[in-house]
């Protein structure tokens, strides 16, 4: 639980950057880039592999690729729109960044007993957690007539990161129960749909930029290298 209190309160302290300053920092990219590399690399080389030894490889890449479209498609349901904040953008976004926040609670504490990607996941998370709340927070200042409800909505949508944590260990102890391998094999691979989805949307802002693509690849192969050193 402490790595995703730390990551929730990372998300505010964005959030309060973002709601002050506005989502101005360029840092935040390097940063998103960075979070993103992680992420990807732990999907592609710790996850995917995992799920790989039940189901073969083209059946783990197969629910992997499949969650990611699925939260993909989610996610541009939910927020894809034409029209500034005020118009009625502000809701669809906070929900996605709910759904977003509890799928990293519940992988910062799947992965706490796992060398290696106990560590990698939550800095992956948290790099990626400081440009999240920054941008949520500016959003959520230019939605709310009010500092305290923008305050509160952004804090309270973060706040599912926890949720995600506290409810991790019950519900994967019963999945296991109910359907055995197969669950664990499912919440892998939303999780690792989850992180190819994040790593993708954190570096598609600033997609043309080189140095941002060079430090998400640097971080992507940096992960490769690690995980084939373990092996």
């Amino acid at each position: 639980m402490a790595a995703a209190w730390a990551l929730t309160l990372l998300a505010f302290a964005g959030v309060g950057a973002g709601l002050l300053l506005g989502h101005t920092w360029r840092l935040s990219h390097h940063l998103a880039a960075i979070g993103g590399g992680v992420l990807c690399g732990i999907a592609l080389f710790w996850v995917i592999p995992e799920i790989a030894e039940s189901f073969g490889w083209i059946g783990s890449a197969s629910l992997a690729i499949g969650a990611c479209c699925a939260l993909a498609a989610l996610d541009w349901l939910l927020s894809h729109s034409e029209h500034s904040p005020r118009n009625g953008i502000a809701g669809p976004l906070l929900a996605a960044t709910a759904i977003h926040s509890f799928l990293d609670g519940w992988s910062v504490r799947a992965f706490a007993i796992q060398p290696v990607a106990d560590v990698a996941v939550p800095i992956g998370l948290a790099l990626h957690k400081i440009p999240e709340g920054l941008a949520l927070g500016w959003i959520a200042r230019r939605s709310f007539l009010k500092v305290g409800k923008a305050v509160a909505a952004a804090a309270a949508v973060e706040a599912f990161t926890l949720a995600g944590a506290v409810i991790e260990p019950r519900a994967n102890r019963s999945g296991v129960a109910a359907f055995g391998e197969g669950w664990s094999a499912a919440v892998l691979a939303v999780i690792a749909g989850s992180f190819l989805f994040l790593g993708v949307h954190a570096l598609a802002p600033a997609r043309k930029r080189a140095g941002v693509v060079g430090l998400f690849v640097i971080t992507l192969l940096a992960v490769g290298g690690i995980a084939l050193l373990r092996r």
